[in-house]
C-alpha cells in the first residue's frame, strides 16, 4: 500500500492547480490507536496514541509539497498472558495483566500532493520519519496477590529501546484555505516500523500507529 499511495499522488497532479507557493508553519495535535508487535507481548493490544508538536510545510510547485512535523508523541500497547512455577505441591499457572508505555519525538518528512475540490485541497502524503525514544515503561501484574508481591513490576524502565529508530508514514486529508494565508488541515495518518525499535522479553519490537491529525498553519 505505502508503494502505491505515489502511484495515485502523482495521477492526482496532472493539469491541477493547488495551494500557494511558499513555507507554512503552526501545529498538529493527534489521537487514535497504536500497538506494539512483538513475540515477546502475548495477546497484544492496542492503546491510545497521541501526538502534539509544530508543524510545517513547504509547496515547491502548484501541486507538490514537501512536509515536515516536530512532534512529541505518546504510544505503546498492552497484553496478558500466563507464566508457571513450580512449587512443592508441583506447578501452577498465574496470570497477569501487562502495560508498556513509550514517549518518543518524532520528526516526520514527507512528500506531498494536493488536488483541488471546490474549495477544499485533497491531499495525500506519504514519506520517512526518524524517531527518538526518550523513555520506555513496562509494568507487569498478577492476579495472584501473593505472587504479585515478589513478582510483579510497576512502571519499570525499559532499557533495551534503540535510541533512534525509523518507521514509514502515509496518509491522507484535506486543506482548508481561510484569509491572511492561514491554512487549517485534517487528515488521517498511518505509521508503521522500518526496523525494530528495541526489545521486550527478549524479543524484538515493531511499532505502529493510526490517528485522526489536526492542525493549524500560516505564512
Amino acid at each position: 500500500m505505502k508503494y502505491t499511495i505515489y502511484t495515485i499522488l502523482m495521477i492526482c497532479t496532472f493539469g491541477a492547480y493547488a495551494q500557494d507557493g511558499g513555507f507554512y508553519y503552526g501545529t498538529r495535535l493527534a489521537l487514535g490507536e497504536s500497538n506494539l508487535e512483538s513475540k515477546g507481548i502475548d495477546n497484544s493490544q492496542s492503546k491510545l496514541f497521541w501526538q502534539l508538536g509544530a508543524a510545517s510545510a513547504f509547496q515547491l510547485t502548484n501541486n507538490i509539497g514537501i512536509t515536515a512535523d516536530f512532534l512529541l508523541t505518546g504510544k505503546g500497547a498492552k497484553g496478558n498472558g500466563s507464566v508457571e512455577n513450580g512449587g512443592i505441591t508441583g506447578p501452577s499457572e498465574y496470570t497477569y495483566d501487562e502495560d508498556i508505555s513509550l514517549i518518543n519525538g518524532e520528526v516526520p518528512l514527507a512528500l506531498k500532493l494536493s488536488y483541488p475540490v471546490g474549495g477544499l485541497y485533497l491531499k495525500a502524503y506519504a514519506g520517512p520519519s526518524i524517531n527518538f525514544n526518550f523513555v520506555g515503561t513496562h509494568s507487569r501484574t498478577y492476579d495472584n496477590e501473593g505472587y504479585n508481591n515478589n513478582n510483579g513490576f510497576n512502571n519499570s524502565k525499559i532499557k533495551t529501546l534503540e535510541t533512534m529508530s525509523t518507521s514509514f508514514v502515509y496518509g491522507a486529508g484535506v486543506d482548508v484555505k481561510a484569509g491572511n494565508n492561514r491554512l487549517f488541515f485534517l487528515d488521517v495518518r498511518l505509521s508503521q516500523s522500518m526496523a525494530d525499535i528495541g526489545t521486550i522479553n527478549g524479543e524484538g519490537i515493531q511499532s505502529s500507529f493510526v490517528a485522526l491529525t489536526a492542525g493549524y498553519m500560516f505564512k
